[in-house]
């Protein structure tokens, strides 16, 4: 494959210097040290919490052959010394600027055509989704996981190979600006709003607020919008005007124009799977996904409305959605002995997601008893009481309720539930529990740590 920019052009966009070795910049970029493997760059950031410039030897020891750091830790870190040649290393005085500025350009001279993807629930669902349907027809690159920051997604960019015609992006937010900022790097064609739902309300105050955040995707004009047609916010909102030439919505309602006409959600032996119907213009169309609840109705149709806007067929959507496996953390289902099954959505949650996988559990589960392991959900602001109250008591019809976190403290818990103060004691309790003929839900936010619990389960 052609270089189509090297480390010296590179410095030159962001107005850095070039010490060592000048290589193609394409290749995996990564802004923590762990996940660096052979010839990969590192980009050290500064950052709340620590400095990227301490692990730059870290990363340099686990093969990285490219680095973006600061101009005055070149000479501590004697990154210009002749041990050193053989790296290329791009010196500037902000590294988080020039990455931007440096994966701006590179997105620039590939030119590929973008896929926007936000919403408080579904993005990543929908993601896999849509790169697989678009993957059959097209050179496809998408991130491998939820790198959906400035700083992700610009990281993404850099690895993106020169003969790309397809680039799908998360674009995720906790503030206002954030989505602006990435749509001005890395413009998208066409857009997919998943959700308006109550999640980061500490940054954005309302659902209102997230509704603005959201709609930022389309602050420089996109010429489709997939939506959410059953959501009377963002429906009226974009009834209101929005920057757009083309709306697609998705939904149960009427008026949509994807309209979902029946869903259907199993568990057996081969997992999870959710069936369902959609029509357009009069046309039905069924297909299949081994992904765990009624909720991923919407995001197979979002990705079924982009998919088919690019010309991809019915048959190769279809095969593509069969073949697709869940992502960690994001509803994968395990069976262990004594016929008892783990569904895994230990990666995140807001009071939406929490919802649907509490309903999917009552539904999936039939006649085997109902666990739920849940974490308290974070940066919901003053509205997080009214909220983890909503939850417990939805899920007052558990057999068996475990929870964690310091967000359930105020509530009142129901007399299947019982709060532990330590993942440790969490731990202990559940992996003692009877879990034959069970269904165990585990569910929370991320910075909770329960895909520890998950290993202990399904690994041991």
């Amino acid at each position: 494959m052609n270089c189509i920019m090297t480390a010296s052009e590179a410095a030159k966009i962001c107005k850095g210097e070039l010490y060592g070795s000048d290589a193609d910049i394409c290749r995996r970029w990564r802004a923590d040290s762990r996940d660096i493997t052979f010839g990969d760059a590192f980009v050290a950031v500064k950052g709340g919490n620590t400095d990227g410039h301490l692990f730059v030897r870290q990363a340099i020891d686990r093969g990285a052959q490219m680095l973006l750091v600061q101009k005055n830790k070149v000479t501590e870190l004697g990154l210009d010394s002749p041990d050193y040649a053989g790296l290329s290393t791009i010196a500037v005085d902000d590294t988080l600027k020039a990455l931007s500025a440096l994966a701006h350009a590179y997105f620039e001279k590939v030119s590929p055509q973008i896929v926007g993807i936000t919403g408080s629930v579904g993005k990543t669902t929908t993601r896999e989704l849509l790169v697989a349907a678009l993957g059959k027809k097209y050179k496809l690159h998408s991130a491998i996981r939820s790198f959906n920051t400035s700083l992700g997604c610009s990281l993404v960019v850099l690895e993106m190979p020169a003969d790309t015609e397809m680039l799908v992006l998360e674009f995720g937010t906790n503030h206002f600006g954030e989505i602006s900022e990435m749509t001005d790097l890395f413009p998208p064609e066409t857009a997919l709003i998943t959700e308006i739902a109550p999640a980061h309300l500490a940054g954005f105050g309302s659902i209102g607020g997230v509704l603005k955040a959201k709609l930022e995707i389309c602050s420089r004009g996109v010429r489709v919008l997939v939506y959410n047609a059953d959501n009377v916010l963002l429906k009226e909102s974009l009834q209101a005007g929005v920057n757009a030439e083309k709306l697609i919505g998705v939904g149960y309602s009427g008026d949509a124009d994807l309209k979902i006409m029946q869903t259907k959600i199993s568990l057996d032996n081969s997992g999870a799977k959710i069936s369902a119907v959609y029509r357009s213009e009069d046309v039905d169309f069924e297909c299949s996904a081994g992904l765990f609840g009624k909720q991923h109705a919407y995001n197979i149709g979002y990705a079924l409305a982009a998919a088919r806007y690019y010309g991809v067929s019915n048959e190769d959507i279809k095969s593509a959605f069969a073949e697709l496996n869940p992502i960690a953390g994001r509803g994968v289902c395990k069976k262990l002995p004594n016929n008892s099954w783990v569904i895994d959505e230990a990666y995140n949650a807001n009071p939406a997601s929490m919802r649907a996988a509490i309903e999917n559990l009552y539904e999936i589960s039939g006649s085997m008893k109902k666990t739920a392991v849940l974490a308290g959900m974070r940066e919901l602001g003053k509205d997080s009481l009214y909220w983890h109250k909503e939850i417990l008591f939805l899920a007052k019809r558990c057999d068996r309720l475990f929870l964690l976190g310091e967000e359930w403290h105020a509530v009142p818990l129901p007399e299947n539930a019982k709060l532990y103060d330590s993942f440790e004691d969490l731990t202990e309790n559940v992996i003692n529990e009877d879990l034959s003929d069970t269904v165990l839900l585990i569910k929370g936010s991320n910075s909770y740590g329960l895909k520890r619990l998950v290993t202990v389960l399904t690994e041991g």
